[in-house]
């Protein structure tokens, strides 16, 4: 702006009213070149940025892609680990002690049940002696089984108990 000071007003009034040199004086003052470069520097910048963020994103979208399908085996695994749970928390269950002694007597009960119906049917004649002493002595043999060890496991809980 040091060319407008050594101006006289009349230079400054005929300067005025043209327009195309107040805007060739803009453009040679040196805050507008100032200004430009600067401008010009921060666009290079901002391109550089650009290029370097433009190399990332094939590998970005690649990881993003990856990590999605990790993220899913991960839920499919967790799944599968609850039901793994579930099945192991069901066996456990089924062998406390407690638990195995009621079914080792209910299928204790249930076997002499059928002994006894085999012995009637033997009885009244539906059962032939050889068919009889096969089933009815393999029958008894598995009840007198289960009744020992429903009675040693009686014992084993007892023991758990006190």
């Amino acid at each position: 702006m040091e060319t407008l000071r050594n101006r006289t007003v009349e230079e400054l009034r005929e300067l005025q009213e043209d327009s195309q040199e107040i805007e060739r004086l803009a453009l040679e003052s040196q805050e507008v070149q100032e200004l430009q470069l600067e401008r010009e520097m921060a666009l290079a910048a901002n391109r550089s940025l650009a290029e370097q963020n433009l190399k990332f994103q094939v590998p970005l979208e690649t990881g993003r892609s990856d990590l999605s399908k990790k993220y899913q085996e991960l839920q499919e695994l967790a799944g599968r680990c609850r039901e793994q749970k579930e099945k192991l928390e069901k066996f456990s269950a089924a062998l406390q002690p407690q638990t195995l002694l009621d079914l080792l007597q209910v299928e204790s009960q249930k076997i002499e049940e059928e002994s006894e119906k085999m012995a009637e049917k033997f009885l009244e004649g539906e059962v032939p002696l050889e068919a009889f002493l096969e089933q009815f002595s393999g029958m008894r043999k598995l009840f007198h089984l289960r009744r020992v060890r429903v009675e040693k496991l009686q014992e084993i809980v007892r023991k758990t108990i006190s």
